[in-house]
Parts: C-alpha cells; structure tokens; sequence
C-alpha cells in the first residue's frame, strides 16, 4: 500500500474542504421582511347634541406593490356616498405571492417566499352605532438580493360635508390596532415601515361666521393625529389641556440594517378617542380623514468577509495544498 499517495490523497481532500468552508462563510444567507398593519374597527364621529350628515363623501383606498424584476401594480378603489364601501384587491408582486387571501392582516413571513404585497379597505357608516372599519396593510419579504416595495392606504376625501344640526362638541373614536415588524438577517439590508392616521375638521365656504375663528391658517378647527400621548390633546386651536385616549402612536416609522436589531411595535386592538375643546356651532364643515402604511426592504449583495475561524481553515486548506504538491514531486 502507498502510504505516502494515501496522506497526500486525504491532505488534498483537507484542503478543497476547508476551500469550500471559506466560500460557505463568506456568502451568508441574505433576506429582509417588513410588516405594517394599521386597524381601525367601529370608527364613529358623534356629537353632544343635535345630529350629524354627512353629503358628497368620496370613500377612496388605493394599493401598490412593485418587487424588483416584476412588474408594479397600483389598483385604486373609489366609491361615492358616507356608507359606500370602497375594497381594493389585494395586489402582490413577486414570486411567493399565492395562498396570500383578500383582506388578510396577519403576518406572512417565510423562509422561502419572496414578494411585496398590499391590500386596503373602507366599510361601514362612521355615523351609526356600529361605526366603520378602515384597514390597510403593506408586507414584503426578501431573501435574494433586490428591493421591494409595499403600500397601501384609505382616504375619505373630495367634498365630504359633516353638518351639525346644532351646536355641540364632535368626538372621534375607535378601537385600533398596530403592528409594525422589521427584520434582516445580513448586516446592511434594510427594512423600513410606516402607518399613519390623521383626522380633522376644517371650515369651508358654507361654515358659519365663527369657524374660521377657532381655525389655523389651514382652515383646520379641529385635528386628532393619536400619537400614544394620553396628555397631549390634538386641537389644533391652542388648548391643548385636554388630552387624548391614545393607548399606543397610530403615526410612527421604525426600520432596521441590523440583524441583532429586529424591531416589533404590536398591540392588540384598544380604544381611542378625542373630543373638540370647544361647542362647534351649527353648519357646514368638511371632514377629512387619511390613513396609510408602507414598506420598504432592500437586500444587498453581502461582501464575503472572512472571521477567525475561517481564516484558519484556509491557512490549513493551503498549507495541505502545498504538502501535498510537495510529496508528488519528490
């Protein structure tokens, strides 16, 4: 038996090993996922006395998902009167994105599946007892170098006239729910999210004389933008002693490009609420309402940067390389 063929046979086997370690170290698993879901259950707009109409309210939702190598889409429901519902489908771009249903809030992620998704909608009459719903999500996972791009949102807008039969305080409330997720597992690939709800009422040319009194100079006499701080009231007109019922921010971004670092902002649904500081007279006003979400993630081509250990499996791969060149030509 040739003893010295046979070392210098298992030397070499040592050293395409540890060769194949360095590459296996150096090319790290890439991926990035990003979530934001942003809730609103039996959303209602009452007042302490008289009654409330709402005329000519345009109920808009609107989504868009583009995934690096696809094709972006950007479908947009409209639909007209204060009860009109307005559900766009669910759009997704990218590869993963079957078995992901209609109206779905819940978390996605996968190991394996890549795409950008989002989905938004708007049912219900904010004036009666049960209120409206008002949800969008926007979610994207990545795990092969690219970008993606999810979001998603609702709108009440256009001529949305809000009457007051007479004089009386308004009061937004709602039960609502967030939860925003942020994960990468590379060192650089990035994963931002975002919602945001903002509400208010504005004067317009059919207001009575005194709205435009309690107003900024936008026109805006009353504004509720929940941002989690029970003694921060949201009236615009300078009173800001009477605070809101904000469990948790519905107006927040968080990301990340830090592995040790994954980021998760979730609650449960729990209630908000806000009153105006002072009686709004009797008339016309014009109520807007903007809710969104989005996501970003971008994962990046990781250099391939040796640790320790790699270091001395090379050192070790070649030093059998050189040993064994040296036996077979002796």
């Amino acid at each position: 038996m040739n003893v010295n063929h046979t070392r210098s046979k298992t030397l070499g086997w040592l050293g395409a090993l540890a060769a194949a370690s360095l590459l296996a170290s150096g090319q790290a698993q890439a991926g990035a996922y990003g979530l934001a879901v942003n809730e609103l259950n039996n959303f209602r707009i009452t007042t302490s006395a008289g009654a409330l109409s709402l005329a000519g309210a345009n109920r808009n939702a609107s989504d868009s998902a583009f995934f690096q190598g696809g094709v972006a889409v950007n479908p947009r429901a409209v639909n007209t009167g204060p009860a009109a519902n307005a559900d766009v489908p669910q759009v997704c771009s990218g590869g993963g994105c079957g078995g992901l249903p209609q109206n779905h809030y819940a978390p996605s992620p996968s190991s394996t599946l890549e795409f950008a998704r989002g989905d938004a909608h708007a049912f219900g009459n904010m004036l009666n007892g049960t209120g409206a719903t008002v949800s969008a999500v926007a979610e994207a996972q990545r795990n092969t170098i690219g970008a993606a791009t999810a979001t998603a949102g609702d709108t009440l807008t256009g001529s949305v006239n809000l009457t007051l039969s007479s004089a009386g305080f308004i009061t937004f409330s709602f039960m609502g729910r967030r939860d925003l997720r942020t994960s990468v597992t590379t060192m650089g690939d990035k994963s931002n999210v975002s919602i945001m709800d903002i509400f208010n009422i504005s004067c317009n040319s059919a207001s009575p004389a005194g709205c435009l009194s309690h107003a900024n100079a936008d026109g805006v006499i009353f504004q509720f933008a929940p941002d989690g701080d029970a003694n921060n009231g949201s009236d615009v007109n300078g009173n800001h002693t009477v605070g809101s019922l904000d469990p948790f921010s519905l107006n927040m971004t968080s990301g990340t490009n830090d592995p040790a670092t994954g980021r998760a902002f979730t609650n449960d649904f729990a209630m908000f609420s806000l009153t105006s500081n002072f009686a709004l007279p009797a008339g016309s006003y014009t109520l807007n309402f903007s809710k969104s979400t989005r996501t970003d993630i971008v994962v990046i081509d990781p250099p391939a940067v040796p640790v320790p250990g790699t270091l001395f499996l090379l050192g070790l791969g070649l030093a059998a390389l050189a040993f064994t060149r040296r036996r077979q030509s002796t």
